[in-house]
């Protein structure tokens, strides 16, 4: 794996002589796999005709350009190799003279023309053409990572293929995102010009399976799986793994062998620390006084310290002195979405990193700055190697090879080279059982994949379910689905069996049969296809005269193992839930978005909703008072009093979400909150798979942190009690950062909760209070009536 870099100066690129030697160019890094291949008689060497591997670029700030420059010239040199070795094939059939040759290649150029073919190219010799191209992976589409798009010339050449990797959005593409830079107002050319016709791939966080890139019948495959960054837009980390694989001995040629361990690099660009507190220092100290580490529930920083874990290279977004980020310094870089040198060499000690490449420098910092800063950083990891060099050695499960760490400043022009040949030896192998051949490798999330043609076909056996908004929504999102809706049972069938649609979503109970035998049939008559295509079961409204004594949960585990199915879906869903689950099994990834489930009491709990007479009211000055208070307290833009009604979540006070009046509740945070008996806090919600997916986070009002303390109010039919308190809804705060509250600010945001709940109250008494001035006017009737008597 070779690693250059092309752009390392972060923010905006500063052309100055003074950043002469770290350079002024955005973001922008090349990595080429190894250019080795498998001889004939098994042995690694050489591939002899100077190809390099496959090429992936992490990001396209303005460095891309200098990159798309090489690119050109290094095609040029290998159509001029090819073509000299035509020439010297033609010479080589000059020199012999066989006249028997001419007329068998005649006879060739005859039968390609009866063939339909007049291209006179087509009768040349056989030479397999080298392909250009490769992988573009996008951390996230600040200017500064893409600005060097418009201008990377090997998009604009149709004898290139791209594959473009970057975050997944909801509301928008990751092709519309990148084409904004591109519009009329600001570039003459648009994106859809690019006579390379890139495909476009949406990711999610995916720190476990990943997806492979690399060539067919290559030594090396490299292994992406991808984390998200703390960073004011979504963002992602890439973690790159090559491993070297030979052909399996005695079984098809197409089948690799791959050591078990590879070299590896991860690439970390704009990233705060969650915990704001540890920019200065002290991750490992607190670390090893938590003692957390390295458990299944880790803390968000231990988290993002795992995914890069013993790499070999990290580069480490490290813009940042803490003296500049504080919020003592003249300009606070807080909540900017970039990390201090001190955050980052304890992290990266810390993960065992044999190499940390400071990366994103600030535009203002000159070279010599950037020498400081270097031995700053050199200074901070002396100290660390004194003080916990010997309990790292045993602390992290005591059997850890532990190197020592070499930290440097990424630079214009770098060139790092990685071996993974070096673990090609003896038992360190291990048999993958994918076919290279077989295997989607370079695009192995790309929806236009799963089936030959040119839209993922969506197959929709609905019978219960209103099917137009569900159409309308999946052929208006970012994958060109081509949609079918079918009602009975063979139709379904028949289509699937023809078809082979990339995901079925099925009814439970269809037109004369069940959506569950439907999607048994299809598991076992319908090979390979049919065993592992993603099919959602819609679940029927339960009655509740049934004699099933199976509770919902039961069952729909019964199902999902029973069939393999990618969900069940029960109870109310919005259409947006489904085609956020319908886009992610086509990604084949996993969907991060968790309807809340229903308490025992849900009955019990509506109906004291219901009652307190609080649903579809006006607004009223005694709870925006609160939550005006909220708002300014915790310092956040939105502050909710939200109730929980049965299919959505109603804002009786509003801050921050102007004409918001309610939400389906499988979107609301407050689902989950009402079922804690405290504070609900999520700290950064891209972090947490009940959450990543939700529209409100992947899209306005783009949540990141979130509070709720769960409002209770009394069953008028179980006295005061506070047992037979139950709750309603949350008083809520919200933000569009990663943050997380102190002990004090948990204390205060429960005694606004408080003061809530006896307003609520106090509505609920007065709601129920005689009417004044009703009684008023039959006591004044009856007085005049009984005045009339008397006179």
């Amino acid at each position: 794996m070779k690693i250059q870099i092309w752009g390392c100066r972060g923010s905006i690129p500063r052309p100055n002589p003074e950043m002469a030697r770290y350079g002024g160019n955005t973001p922008c890094i090349e990595v080429i796999a190894s250019s080795t291949q498998h001889t004939n008689d098994g042995r690694i060497g050489d591939n002899g005709d100077g190809d390099d591997g496959h090429r992936i670029i992490l990001d396209l700030g303005s460095g891309a350009f200098d990159l798309g420059q090489k690119i050109l010239g290094d095609m040029f040199e290998q159509k001029k190799g090819v073509e000299q070795k035509e020439q010297y094939d033609e010479f080589l059939k000059f020199c012999d003279g066989s006249a028997e040759d001419e007329k068998l290649e005649q006879m060739e150029k005859e039968q390609l023309k009866d063939k339909g073919s007049e291209d006179p190219e087509s009768a040349k010799p056989c030479v397999k053409r080298p392909k250009f191209g490769g992988s573009i992976l996008i951390t996230h589409t600040h200017w500064d990572h893409i600005q060097g798009l418009p201008f990377f010339v090997p998009l604009y050449l149709p004898q290139f293929e791209w594959t473009i990797y970057g975050p997944r959005g909801v509301a928008k593409s990751l092709q519309e995102l990148l084409s904004g830079q591109m519009q009329h107002d600001y570039f003459p050319v648009r994106l859809g010009d690019m006579a390379s016709q890139p495909k476009y791939v949406g990711l999610s966080e995916d720190v476990k399976q990943g997806f492979w890139l690399g060539d067919e019948e290559a030594s090396t495959s490299i292994k992406v799986t991808s984390k998200y960054l703390n960073h004011s837009v979504l963002t992602l980390g890439y973690k790159l793994e090559e491993f070297s694989q030979t052909p399996q001995a005695n079984t098809s040629s197409n089948t690799r062998k791959r050591a078990t361990r590879g070299v590896s690099m991860a690439y970390i660009t704009d990233h705060e620390p969650f915990d704001h507190s540890l920019a200065k220092g002290g991750f490992v100290a607190s670390s090893f006084k938590d003692n957390t580490y390295p458990q299944q529930t880790l803390s968000a920083d231990q988290s993002h310290t795992e995914f890069f874990h013993n790499v070999d290279i990290l580069l480490h977004d490290c813009q940042y002195l803490f003296s500049e980020y504080s919020r003592e310094s003249a300009t606070p870089k807080e909540y900017w979405g970039h990390s201090t040198v001190e955050y980052v060499v304890e992290v990266a000690f810390y993960a065992n990193v044999k190499q940390l490449l400071l990366f994103h420098h600030d535009p203002q910092r000159n070279d010599d700055q950037m020498d400081g800063l270097l031995k700053y950083a050199r200074a901070i990891h002396e100290e660390l190697e004194d003080k916990y060099a010997g309990r790292m050695a045993t602390g992290n499960d005591g059997d850890e090879e532990r190197v020592l760490m070499k930290i440097d400043a990424a630079k214009e022009g770098d060139i790092y080279v990685l071996d993974p040949f070096v673990f090609m030896e003896g038992d360190d192998v291990d048999v993958d059982d994918r076919n290279v051949l077989d295997a989607d490798i370079s695009l192995p999330n790309d929806p236009s994949a799963c089936n030959n043609s040119d839209k993922t076909s969506v197959l929709l056996g609905l019978y219960q379910t209103e099917a137009g908004p569900i159409c309308d929504g999946l052929k208006s999102c970012e994958n060109a689905f081509d949609v079918k809706v079918f009602k009975t049972s063979n139709d379904i069938l028949q289509y699937a069996r023809e078809k082979e649609p990339s995901v079925i979503v099925l009814d439970e109970h269809l037109f004369g049969c069940s959506g569950l035998q439907v999607c048994e049939e299809i598991r076992s008559d319908m090979g390979a296809w049919g065993e592992h295509v993603s099919v959602l079961v819609i679940a029927s409204a339960k009655d509740s005269n049934s004699q099933d004594d199976c509770s919902p949960e039961a069952k729909e585990q019964h199902n999902a193992e029973r069939l393999n199915l990618e969900d069940y879906i029960q109870g109310s869903f919005s259409t947006s839930y489904l085609l956020t689950r319908i886009q992610v099994a086509v990604l084949r990834m996993p969907l991060r978005w968790q309807r809340a489930p229903l308490s025992s009491r849900e009955p019990e709990r509506l109906a004291i909703l219901e009652s307190t007479g609080l649903l579809d009211s006006e607004p009223e000055e005694r709870f925006d008072r609160i939550t005006r208070l909220c708002s300014t307290m915790f310092n956040v833009p939105i502050s909710l009093l939200s109730l929980v009604d049965k299919d959505r979540q109603y804002f009786k006070s509003n801050v921050g979400l102007p004409g918001a009046v309610e939400t389906p509740r499988d979107h609301a945070f407050c689902a989950h909150a009402i079922l804690e008996d405290g504070i609900m806090v999520v700290p950064d919600a891209l972090q947490d798979a009940r959450f990543a997916d939700n529209p409100l986070v992947a899209g306005a009002p783009d949540i990141r942190f979130y509070a709720g303390c769960p409002i209770n109010v009394s069953n008028p039919n179980e006295g005061t009690d506070g047992n037979a308190k139950m709750p309603i809804g949350t008083l809520c705060i919200i933000d569009d950062k990663p943050r997380d509250l102190r002990s004090e600010e948990l204390q205060a945001l429960k005694d606004f909760g408080a003061m809530m709940e006896q307003e609520i109250d106090n509505f609920s008494q007065s709601s129920k209070s005689p009417d004044w001035a009703k009684m008023l006017a039959s006591a004044r009737s009856v007085t005049e009536e009984h005045l009339a008597k008397n006179n």
